[in-house]
C-alpha cells in the first residue's frame, strides 16, 4: 500500500500496516472511498472490531451495509466532510454500553492517490471517556488545568532503525513547530546532544524487539526552546516478526516539570520562610513532634531541633481551661507562657498532619495592660483619668450601698503662673505632688483622679455629715503644706469644689458639671475657697448660659453703647476719656462688664465687640470735635485675645484709615497679664502701634506679675494704678507706701501715671502731693453716656480752669 498523506510518501504493506494498526494506542479504521460517494471497510485494528460490533466478515462492506440508517448517516456525514475538506477530521461520539457509556474520539486522515484524490481514509479512534470526564472536572476547578488537558493528546514520531524519521502526526508537529516535509528521512534533530546517546541505545533495544517505557527527555523545539517529554517507544514488526521501526509517543511534560519545579521551589521557599518566620511553627501527626522552627526552639529554650523531635506536643502546650483561643506553652526551664494557637491540617511525606503556628501572648498581653493603661490613667500621675473616673462614679451611683456618693474637685490656684513662672518640667513636680498627697488619703471609700491639667477629683462614698467633712478638713490640711519645688519653698492655694449625688436621678455628667460650675464659681470670688454646688450657682450659670446666647446676637441688635469717664490730667490741665463698654440687654436691662466680658473672651465673641469698641469710640471723637472738644484723647481698653490675634496693628490701622482718625488722639490700655504672656511678642506687637502714634499704657497696674526688666523695655507711655490701691489709701499706711513707690518707679522710668478709682478729696490731694500726673474716678465723673458727655467736660473743664 502506497501512503501519501499531504506531502511525503512511503509504502507499507498490508501485514505491517495491520501490525502499526494493532501497536497504536488508538483504534484504527481504514475505510476506502468509492463513488457516492460511498465508504467501505478495508481494514480495521483488532480493537475495532470489539468496538465497532463488526467481525472479519465485515471488511469490503460498506457503511450502510452494516449499521442502521441513523448510525449510518452519522458515519457518512463524518466521512463526507473529510472529502470536502481533503483534510483531517476529528470528532467525538458517545457510545452506550449495556450499564454505561463511553467516549470515543476520532481522527479521519484523508490519504490521497497519484492524483491527489481522497481514496483512502484513516480513523484512529480513541476511548477518550476518562480524558474527557477529567477535563470536566478540572474546567469546574479552574480553566488553566483544562486548557491544559485541552491540549495534552499525545503526539508519534516514527523512525527506522538508523533513527531516520519515516513520518510524524500533527501533534507532533504542534508540540515541536516542526513540519513533517522538514524531517523525514533525517536523523532526529531535536534531541539535546547528551540524549543522542541514550536515544541510539534505545533504537539498539527496539531493534531487539523490546519496548522503551516512560523515558523521560529534553526536546529542542525548532524555535529553540526546550520541552520536557514522556516518550514510550514501541517496536514495530514486518510480516516476519523483525523489528524494522520504532513508533516513539510523546506526552508533554513541560507544564508539568514547571509546576514541578515550581513546586520544589515553593517547598524550599516555604521552609525557609518557616525557618525564618518570627512564631513558632510546629508540625505533628497525631501529636507527635515532627518539625519545629527555629523559633519555636528558642521559645521553648531548646538546644536545637533533635531535642524535641519525636516528642509528644502535650509535653509543651496546654488548653487554659474556659478559653477558646489561649493556651499554656512550657519551655524546658519550666517556665509557662501564655500563647494563642492556631492549626490547620496538611499534607506532610505524603501522610496527614497538622501544623501549627503558636504566638506568643506576653508581648501582646503587655502591650494591652499598658494601653489599657493609657486609656484609664494620666501618664503623668499614674492617677486614674476622666474616662475611668466616670465608669467607677456610674457604679457607684448605682451600687445602692446605703451610702451617699460625693466628688471634690480641686483646681490649682494660679497654676498656670506656676508653670510659667517655674518651667513645665517643674509644674510637672507640682502636680506630681499634689497626686502624692491625695494618695495618702486613699481608702476603700475613697476614689482619686486627675482630670484636668491643674483639675484632681476626690470621690468619696461617706455615711454623714460628720464624714464629709473631715475628708474635706483632711485635703485642705495635706494639700496647703508649703511645696518645695527646684529648690524654692511654694504656698500653694486650691480652690474646691463639692457636688453630691443627692438626687437620685443625678448622671455622671451632671455631678461633673456641677462641680465644674463650683469651682468655677469659687475661682470667680477669690482662692483658697470651698464651694458646694447649691442653687444659687445653678442660676448664676444658667443665667451666664443665656448671656452667653444672647451675646451672640447682641451686635447686631445694637445693644452695645459706651459710656466714658474723664481722666483729669493735673500737670497739662487737660481732659481725656476712657471708652467703657456697656450692654443693655433687651429683657434682662443693663448687664454689668463684670459679667459679659468675661463670656466675650471664652466664647472669643470679644474681637468682634472690641472692633466695633473702636470703631464707635473714632466716631465719637469725630462729634466731639464737632462739638468744640478738640484734641482730646480717647482711651479705648484691649482685651488679651485682641492682642493675641497676631493682627492687631492692621485691624487697628485699617479702622483709623476708615475714620480718617487721628492715631496720636488714642490711647490703647492693656492689662498686665496681657503683656507678660510673651514679653518678647509683646515688645513686637507695641513696637508696630507706637509708629502710629498711638500711645500705650498698662491697665490695673500692680495687680499682677510683672518683671521690672522687662517694664523698662517695653515702648509704653503710662500705668493706670489699680482702684484698689488708691481704696487702701485711707485705711493703711502701707497702702500709701506702695502706691508712693508706684508714682516714683513709673517717673524713674518716664512714665506717665493714672490713678484709678479715685473717690474723695483727701485721696484727690494725697495723689497731688506724691505727684500722680492724671486721675479717674467718682470724684470727677462716673461713666456717662454720649449724650451727657458735653455737660461733664464743661463742668470739668471749668474746674480745672479755676
Amino acid at each position: 500500500m502506497r501512503w501519501t498523506g499531504f506531502t511525503s510518501e512511503f509504502t507499507i504493506d498490508e501485514h505491517l500496516l495491520f501490525m502499526i494498526m494493532n501497536k497504536l494506542f488508538d483504534i484504527v479504521f481504514l475505510m476506502k472511498v468509492e463513488d457516492g460517494p460511498r465508504f467501505r471497510y478495508v481494514r480495521v485494528s483488532n480493537s475495532a472490531l470489539h468496538l465497532a460490533n463488526l467481525v472479519e466478515e465485515d471488511m469490503g462492506k460498506c457503511i450502510e451495509d452494516i449499521y442502521s440508517p441513523e448510525i449510518a448517516a452519522h458515519l457518512n456525514e463524518q466521512y463526507r466532510k473529510v472529502l470536502e475538506t481533503k483534510s483531517v477530521v476529528v470528532s467525538r461520539d458517545r457510545m452506550n454500553t449495556a450499564d454505561s457509556f463511553r467516549i470515543a474520539e476520532s481522527t479521519l486522515v484523508p490519504i490521497a492517490d497519484e492524483n491527489g484524490n481522497v481514496s483512502y481514509i484513516l480513523c484512529f479512534t480513541r476511548d477518550v471517556t476518562e480524558i474527557v470526564q477529567q477535563e470536566e472536572r478540572l474546567q469546574e476547578i479552574n480553566q488553566l488545568f483544562y486548557s491544559f488537558m485541552e491540549h495534552s493528546h499525545d503526539a508519534f514520531v516514527l523512525f527506522d532503525l538508523n533513527g531516520r524519521i519515516l513520518c510524524v502526526n500533527r501533534e507532533w508537529e504542534r508540540l515541536l513547530g516542526w513540519k513533517e516535509e522538514e524531517l523525514v528521512g533525517k536523523e532526529i534533530p531535536f534531541l539535546p546532544a547528551e540524549y543522542r546517546s541514550k536515544f541510539k541505545n534505545s533504537i539498539k533495544k527496539i531493534a531487539n524487539g523490546e519496548s522503551v517505557t516512560s523515558i523521560r527527555m529534553p526536546q529542542i523545539c525548532k524555535d529553540g526552546s526546550i520541552i520536557y517529554v514522556s516518550a514510550n517507544i514501541t517496536p514495530i514488526f514486518d510480516k516476519n516478526g523483525n523489528a524494522v521501526a520504532g513508533l516513539s509517543l510523546l506526552r508533554d511534560l513541560t507544564d508539568f516539570m514547571k509546576v514541578h519545579e515550581q513546586l520544589r521551589r515553593s517547598e524550599e521557599l516555604y521552609r525557609k520562610v518557616i525557618d525564618f518566620f518570627p512564631e513558632m511553627v510546629v508540625i505533628h501527626m497525631n501529636g507527635t513532634i515532627l518539625y519545629m522552627n527555629p523559633a519555636g526552639i528558642d521559645m521553648i529554650r531548646a538546644a536545637n531541633q533533635n531535642v524535641v523531635q519525636g516528642r509528644h506536643l502535650n509535653e509543651f502546650i496546654k488548653k487554659v481551661d474556659g478559653a477558646d483561643d489561649e493556651w499554656l506553652l512550657k519551655t524546658l526551664e519550666g517556665e509557662f507562657k501564655e500563647v494563642q494557637v492556631k492549626g490547620t491540617k496538611i499534607q506532610y511525606n505524603d501522610e496527614q498532619a497538622e501544623i501549627l503556628v503558636i504566638r506568643d501572648l506576653t508581648e501582646q498581653k503587655t502591650k494591652d495592660q499598658k494601653i489599657k493603661f493609657m486609656a484609664q490613667y494620666d501618664a503623668l500621675t499614674g492617677l486614674p483619668n476622666r474616662t475611668f473616673l466616670k465608669e467607677k462614679l456610674n457604679e457607684q451611683l448605682f451600687s445602692h450601698n446605703g451610702k451617699q456618693l460625693a466628688i471634690l474637685l480641686i483646681d490649682i490656684d494660679r497654676f498656670k503662673f506656676i508653670n510659667d513662672l517655674l518651667g513645665h518640667s517643674n509644674g510637672d513636680l507640682v502636680l506630681r505632688e499634689v497626686a502624692e498627697r491625695l494618695r495618702t488619703l486613699d481608702s476603700e471609700d475613697v476614689f482619686l483622679s486627675r482630670i484636668g491639667s491643674d483639675e484632681f477629683v476626690v470621690a468619696y462614698t461617706y455615711v454623714n455629715e460628720e464624714e464629709l467633712k473631715n475628708l474635706l478638713n483632711c485635703v485642705s490640711d495635706v494639700l496647703n503644706e508649703p511645696y518645695f519645688i527646684a529648690g524654692e519653698k511654694l504656698n500653694i492655694t486650691t480652690s474646691i469644689a463639692i457636688s453630691r449625688s443627692s438626687d437620685a436621678n443625678l448622671s455622671v455628667e451632671t455631678l461633673l458639671s456641677n462641680a465644674d460650675k463650683a469651682v468655677y464659681y469659687a475661682k470667680m470670688n477669690g482662692t483658697n475657697l470651698a464651694v458646694e454646688y447649691n442653687s444659687q450657682i445653678h442660676d448664676i450659670f444658667a443665667k451666664k448660659l443665656r448671656l452667653e446666647t444672647d451675646l451672640q446676637t447682641a451686635l447686631e441688635k445694637n445693644e452695645f453703647s459706651l459710656f466714658y469717664q474723664p481722666k483729669i490730667n493735673f500737670r497739662s490741665n487737660s481732659i481725656s476719656l476712657e471708652a467703657l463698654l456697656r450692654w443693655e440687654h433687651s429683657q434682662l436691662g443693663m448687664v454689668s462688664p463684670a459679667e459679659f466680658i468675661p463670656i466675650a473672651e471664652e466664647t472669643n465673641l470679644i474681637v468682634d465687640i472690641g472692633k466695633w469698641v473702636l470703631e464707635q469710640a473714632c466716631r465719637d471723637v469725630k462729634k466731639l470735635e464737632q462739638m468744640g472738644f478738640s484734641n482730646i484723647k480717647m482711651a479705648v481698653n484691649l482685651s488679651a485675645k485682641q492682642f493675641n490675634e497676631g493682627n492687631l496693628e492692621k485691624v487697628v490701622s485699617e479702622i483709623f484709615k476708615k475714620f480718617n482718625a487721628d492715631a496720636s488722639c488714642f490711647e490703647l490700655e492693656i492689662t498686665e497679664t496681657t503683656i507678660m504672656k510673651d514679653p518678647t511678642e509683646t515688645i513686637e506687637i507695641l513696637q508696630k502701634l507706637k509708629q502710629k502714634n498711638i500711645t500705650i499704657a498698662i491697665d490695673d497696674f500692680g495687680v499682677s506679675y510683672s518683671s521690672l526688666n522687662y517694664l523698662n523695655r517695653f515702648p509704653i507711655d503710662a500705668v493706670k494704678i489699680d482702684r484698689s490701691f488708691i481704696r487702701d489709701l485711707s485705711e493703711n499706711r502701707k497702702g500709701t507706701e506702695i502706691v508712693e513707690m508706684m508714682i516714683l518707679l513709673a517717673h524713674k522710668l518716664n512714665l506717665r501715671v493714672t490713678a484709678e478709682g479715685v473717690e474723695t478729696e483727701e485721696q484727690v490731694r494725697y495723689l497731688l502731693e506724691k505727684g500722680c500726673d492724671e486721675m479717674q474716678g467718682y470724684y470727677f465723673s462716673k461713666p456717662v453716656p454720649f449724650n451727657e458727655l458735653s455737660n461733664v467736660l464743661t463742668r470739668l473743664f471749668n474746674m480745672i480752669n479755676k
